[in-house]
This record gives C-alpha cells, sequence and structure tokens, in this order.
C-alpha cells in the first residue's frame, strides 16, 4: 500500500510504501528550482518523515529530467524567494542530516545550487551520468550556504574552494572520480541501480546502521576523547540489542551447518 501525503499545490510529491519513502522534488517545468513554496513543504515533508517510525530509508528523486537546480532565479530576482525562505531551505536539510533514516539522493538528471547542496546531506549519491553537477551561488552574488562547510569535508578543500570559487559544472562521472558522487551509471542503469541500493540499506541491521550514521555524521565535530565516549555508548547499545543476538545466532548457526 502507498500512502500519499497530501500537499495542496504541491512542489514535492511525498510517498510512502512499507519502509521506503520517496521524495519526489515536483516542478518539472522549471526542471524542479524551489521557490518560497519549496523551502516550506520541504520542511514539512522532512518533519512527516522524522515522525514516521515505519520508514527506514529515503530516496530524494527529482521528476522530469532534472534531479534539482537550486533557487527558481526569476522568483529570486523578482523578490519573491528572499533569505528567510532560504533560511528554512537550509534548516529542512540540517533536519534531514539529523534524521535517524538513511536517505539517498536518486540524482535522475541536472543537479545544481541547491540541489547539489540537498544531495552532499545524504548518505548515498547515485547518479546518472551525464547529469551536470554544480555549485553557481558565487556567480549571484550568492553563497552556497552550508555547502561551504560540507564540501570540503566530503572532497577536501582544493576541489570544494573550484568547484564554489568557479561554479563551473562537472558531470556526474567526473563527481564520481573525485568522491563526490558514490556511482554514476548510464541512464537505461539508473532505475535498477537505485532498487538494488534501497534494498541493500534495508537489509542493513536498525541499530547498528543509525549510529554508524549518527557518528559519522558527527566526526568532524567532537573531540577524539568525547566522540569516543558517545561511540562507545553506541556500541554498548548494539550489543545489548536484539538484532546483534540474531547476528551472532545466525554466525553460530552457520559454523554447525
Amino acid at each position: 500500500m502507498v500512502n500519499h501525503c497530501p500537499m495542496t499545490e504541491a512542489t514535492i510529491r511525498l510517498t510512502v510504501q512499507g519502509e521506503v519513502a520517496r521524495m519526489t522534488f515536483d516542478r518539472p517545468h522549471v526542471l524542479n528550482a524551489g521557490n518560497a513554496r519549496f523551502a516550506t513543504e520541504l520542511g514539512e515533508a522532512v518533519a512527516t518523515l522524522d515522525a514516521r517510525r515505519d520508514v527506514r530509508v529515503v530516496v530524494m528523486t527529482g521528476a522530469g529530467r532534472a534531479f534539482q537546480t537550486g533557487v527558481d532565479l526569476k522568483a529570486l530576482a523578482a523578490g519573491e524567494l528572499t533569505q528567510p525562505d532560504l533560511i528554512r531551505w537550509e534548516d529542512a536539510m540540517t533536519a534531514i542530516e539529523r534524521m535517524d533514516k538513511l536517505v539517498i539522493a536518486g540524482i535522475n538528471g541536472h543537479c545544481i545550487g541547491g540541489g547539489l547542496q540537498l544531495a552532499l546531506v545524504c548518505d548515498y549519491r547515485l547518479a546518472v551520468e551525464d547529469a551536470l553537477l554544480s555549485l553557481p551561488a558565487v556567480k549571484e552574488c550568492l553563497i552556497p550556504s552550508m555547502a561551504l562547510y560540507r564540501l570540503p569535508r566530503l572532497i577536501g578543500l582544493g576541489r570544494a574552494k573550484e568547484l564554489i570559487l568557479l561554479g563551473e559544472p562537472i558531470t556526474a562521472r567526473e563527481g564520481e572520480r573525485i568522491g563526490l558522487v558514490n556511482r554514476a551509471v548510464p541512464p537505461a542503469d539508473f532505475p535498477k541501480a537505485l532498487d538494488e541500493l534501497v534494498e541493500k540499506f534495508l537489509a542493513l541491521p536498525v541499530v547498528s546502521v543509525t549510529a554508524s550514521r549518527r557518528l559519522c555524521t558527527s566526526a568532524f565535530d567532537l573531540d577524539f576523547e568525547t566522540f569516543r565516549r558517545e561511540m562507545n555508548t553506541a556500541l554498548a547499545g548494539c550489543f545489548a540489542s536484539d538484532e546483534h543476538q540474531r547476528a551472532m545466532a545466525n554466525i553460530r548457526s552457520k559454523k554447525r551447518s
């Protein structure tokens, strides 16, 4: 059964089937660029997902031929998209990072500006190989929000400065080479690759994968001893979990067979 979360004239479609939620950016006529409504609905969609304890994996993708191409420049130039809207957008991205769910960016097409920022807060980025990736904010006399913080940690300071300061696009295949994209595939292979990735994530034990995701996200923010204490607490939780006991029982049964 698919649950459709209603949003009047939605810029985002949100569906849940079993343990998998799909968030589809749905303004294909502008390559899914975001306006003020999008910024608000992104926050609403993330809050809805965060409250769904039954959801384990979230897939973000775009309608039509783009993933998401950042801010709607016409709305921005007309004053219909303001700094508070962009703050709401960033608040939603921060909330994505903090959710206890695995999040996949299914980059089905161009991933520009705020779209790439959205992809950066995901746990895995799967892309069609000819998708273009860029952060052109500097050219618009803006800055690419917290991508300034996230991107250097992902691909290194030198590469991050090149993408941020020049704002020039690269292909997803090049993004894969520099570590910005986990995997780039031909367009014909993308749907199957995305489904297979979802299944791999669903097969992981909830307790250990949730703890690992949370700790990895905070790895650059905590001093070594604080991080080690939090890691030991999480490890104790893994040992005490039913999932760990089942995993160990499975290992014992294989040894006997």
